[in-house]
């Protein structure tokens, strides 16, 4: 090759980590700029442009990419500023999934696999917010907030409600739950509790624990907001509930929750859904208790 072909290497490699709006603007400068140097370089040397001094000159340019970045800063796949919350995440899903693998041994299951997984979400998902925050910077502008202890009273109600009726009177009466929901024309059946369970110690606990939420949610609409025991109530009883969900799939998987097989089968993989859902909730909100920031005092000169 000679410097011309090496110099059009170099600059096609340059422009291919580049934006297409960029491209050809950034080869014709850089073009120029490396014809110029070499120029310059070879009057030094006293000798005519050769293969040993276009690579020498390239070579103090640096690689394609590092010269392609000066032009064009790409965002990273995860933004440092995302960084604490992502490992925040990362370990919440592997004390998580130790957690469930523990309740629900499988020889199915695959812990090592299964954050992998986990890890690749949390990238996908990481990766797209920093994407959407770079192009819509107003979308994602940063708004004053409440605290994470306010809480409207309709949602409270709502919240009540609906913990209620979904999941506490579903699993606290599967059969009379779709009977009432179906009016009676749907075959209802198949999501007989088996005697061993109906009566077991951890279903009565969870009917006790679901039955907590909802007063909870009761002493939060009163309040209006959170408190801080209110917070460590509500993260217990969602690990308390992740955990008992986790030993439910492996009852299931052993087809000792419902009568039936079918019903066994697809309740098993929903219980270790609830599970990781419920138990990284708990997490999240002990985190939030532990990183708790107490405002300090006010004073007269602070505006009101």
């Amino acid at each position: 090759m000679n410097t011309h072909e090496i110099i059009e290497s170099y600059v096609r490699d340059v422009a291919r980590h580049l934006p297409r709006s960029k491209r050809n603007d950034v080869a014709f400068e850089l073009r120029a700029l490396l014809g110029d140097e070499l120029a310059a370089k070879s009057q030094a040397a006293g000798r005519a442009p050769d293969k040993g001094i276009v690579m020498e000159l390239l070579k103090g340019f640096g690689r394609p990419a590092d010269v392609a970045a000066r032009y064009h800063q790409r965002g990273a796949l995860i933004d440092s500023a995302d960084t604490h919350h992502f490992l925040i995440w990362s370990l919440s899903g592997a004390v998580t999934l130790s957690l469930l693998s523990a309740l629900s041994p499988s020889a199915e299951r695959d812990n090592g696999d299964e954050f992998l997984k986990w890890l690749g979400l949390l990238a996908i998902i990481f990766a797209v917010r920093g994407w959407w925050r770079r192009r819509s910077p107003k979308a994602m502008a940063w708004k004053p907030r409440r605290g994470h202890d306010w809480m409207p009273r309709g949602l409270a109600l709502l919240s009540m409600v609906a913990t209620a009726v979904f999941p506490l009177f579903v699993y606290a009466a599967p059969q009379t739950f779709v009977e009432t929901m179906f009016f009676g024309r749907v075959v209802s059946d198949g999501v007989v509790l088996t005697d061993s369970f109906a009566q077991s110690g951890e279903r009565i606990a969870g009917i006790i624990m679901l039955g907590m939420l909802v007063v909870m949610y009761a002493a939060v609409l009163v309040q209006g907001r959170y408190a801080p025991w209110s917070n460590w109530t509500f993260a217990a009883l969602h690990g308390g509930l992740g955990l008992l969900m986790g030993a439910h799939g492996g009852v299931a998987r052993a087809g000792q929750v419902f009568t039936t097989a079918k019903a066994n089968e697809v309740a098993a993989p929903i219980f270790g859904v609830l599970g990781t859902f419920l138990l990284m909730c708990a997490l999240y909100g002990v985190y939030q208790e532990w990183a708790r920031i107490k405002p300090a005092p006010a004073t007269d000169s602070q505006p009101k």
